[in-house]
């Protein structure tokens, strides 16, 4: 490796180690305050380098808002196809979908308590469409056909929505017993629906 090779690598690893810090910093700063209080001066202090340094970085609140949200995502593995078993009976494949999108619930939850009170922040937005852009690519691989009908997914995206898991989770079920009343639930419904069409009446069949 020539000197210049080897001092351009150096620099690198150095801006990546200070970019990373300044991640982490936000973070925690984020956590403590909240993002509308977290100001590029209070977060530069944490990491301990100049508000320049930040805005060098990141640009902007709002970059920085980015990065943070990118390692977030990262850490809490928001899930994808690849948590369904390949060539799996449906059901099984639902009840794969459920659980995972459980534990992200789970593992998720802290952060959106953070966020949440400035979710009209427009990266915010972003970053929610693009969550629930990954919920129906994962969802549609799970429910298959199914998940073509409105009546059938508007029911199944209720019951596998944050909230319905948070309130399963506020009554007391444990982790597990939540995902398996909501695995149920959607994969009765989704087995309802099929009689209705089978039938050949329109429309989807109460639950009760």
């Amino acid at each position: 490796m020539t000197p210049r090779a080897y001092t351009l690598r150096r620099r690198a690893q150095t801006a990546g180690a200070t970019r990373q810090r300044i991640v982490d910093a936000a973070t925690e700063v984020y956590r403590e305050r909240g993002v509308a209080a977290a100001t590029i001066g209070a977060v530069a202090e944490r990491a301990d380098v100049s508000r320049g340094t930040v805005l060098h970085h990141f640009g902007d609140a709002d970059g920085l808002l980015g990065a943070v949200l990118d390692h977030v995502l990262a850490t809490v593995d928001l899930p994808d196809e690849r948590v369904l078993t390949e060539g799996a009976p449906r059901d099984q494949r639902i009840r794969e979908f459920v659980r995972a999108m459980g534990l992200f619930y789970e593992r998720s939850n802290s952060w959106w308590e953070v966020f949440r009170a400035d979710m009209e922040r427009p990266v915010l937005k972003a970053r929610e469409q693009e969550f629930w852009a990954s919920f129906g690519r994962l969802y549609g691989a799970a429910l298959g056909a199914a998940a073509e009908d409105r009546l059938a997914s508007t029911t199944v995206g209720a019951l596998l929505h944050p909230w319905m898991y948070g309130q399963l989770r506020f009554a007391g079920l444990s982790v597990e017993e939540t995902i398996e009343v909501i695995a149920d639930l959607v994969v009765d419904l989704v087995h309802r629906h099929e009689e209705v069409g089978r039938s050949g009446v329109a429309g989807l069949a109460p639950l009760g």
